[in-house]
């Protein structure tokens, strides 16, 4: 949506000139000012070897940039805010808030602070999760192994899977770039990232795209007992979607050994597997 900025100086500077060349008129813009250009507010007129869109009624542009695009202030808020005021749109401007992550942590060590000693292991004990804000520079740093967790059941029962990590990150499916980015900090050469995902296309496809990010850093969990969750619980419904074959078609080329066995499960079942199935019994 950051199109929207864009628009709007572009109407103001029309507003202001009186005319804009038409190589300056984008698609974005001429789609707002079609009602204006239809309704004779503007018009197009030949200027020098080429067109410029012309401002025929300034009193008509300017209501319609007060309706559009109010300009409100709202001060140093938030960018979600900002949006909101200026433009009627929480995600014109951009970068919102603060990224909140939730860990589940079984030792004091794994998540650090730079100035505070942060007990994320006895907070979770105590009351379950563990969450903090992922700012652009932020104090937090992670160590040891830890696994990140792509669906909210399996984050809230880790401890079932019996898997040896210090914590455990909500991933939220896709993990976002700015996660990326602060997983892939050089002061976190100490991180080893198990990856959870569901074992179909979508879960396999963030795999490789942590590996390209995360390097050797981040491995596939692959429990023993796979192939008999696929023949027992796996689901064709998984594969339907034209974005998972196109995929599952791109996964079939990676060289990576672990992608490599999972899609023959998925190929020869011709499903995918929920991670949650790991939870039954």
């Amino acid at each position: 949506m950051k199109r929207v900025v864009g628009v709007e100086r572009k109407v103001r500077a029309l507003l202001e000139q009186g005319s804009l060349p038409k190589s300056q008129c984008g698609a974005a813009l001429l789609t707002a000012l079609r009602p204006l250009i239809d309704a004779g507010v503007l018009a197009w007129a030949r200027c020098g070897s080429g067109e410029s869109l012309l401002v025929l009624e300034s009193e008509s542009l300017e209501a319609f940039i007060n309706q559009f695009f109010p300009g409100t202030d709202a001060g140093d808020g938030d960018a979600r805010v900002q949006g909101v005021a200026a433009y009627r749109d929480s995600k014109a401007i951009g970068a919102g808030a603060p990224e909140i992550v939730s860990v589940r942590a079984w030792s004091d060590d794994a998540l650090r602070h730079a100035d505070d000693h942060t007990p994320a292991g006895t907070l979770t004990r105590a009351h379950g999760v563990f969450s903090l804000f992922l700012g652009d520079e932020s104090p937090y740093t992670l160590h040891g192994r830890c696994a990140l967790i792509e669906n909210p059941t399996v984050f809230s029962s880790f401890e079932r899977l019996g898997l040896d990590v210090a914590l455990a990150i909500y991933g939220r499916g896709r993990a976002s770039d700015h996660m990326l980015d602060w997983l892939g900090r050089p002061d976190q050469s100490e991180l080893a990232l198990l990856h959870c995902p569901d074992y179909d296309p979508v879960g396999l496809n963030e795999f490789v795209r942590l590996r390209k990010r995360l390097g050797g850093r981040v491995t596939l969990h692959h429990p023993a007992n796979l192939e008999e969750l696929f023949t027992r619980y796996s689901k064709r419904a998984l594969l339907f979607a034209p974005q998972s074959q196109a995929m599952l078609q791109n996964l079939r080329t990676v060289e990576d050994e672990t992608v490599r066995a999972v899609v023959a499960l998925i190929d020869r079942h011709g499903a995918g597997l929920e991670q949650e199935s790991l939870l039954i019994h």
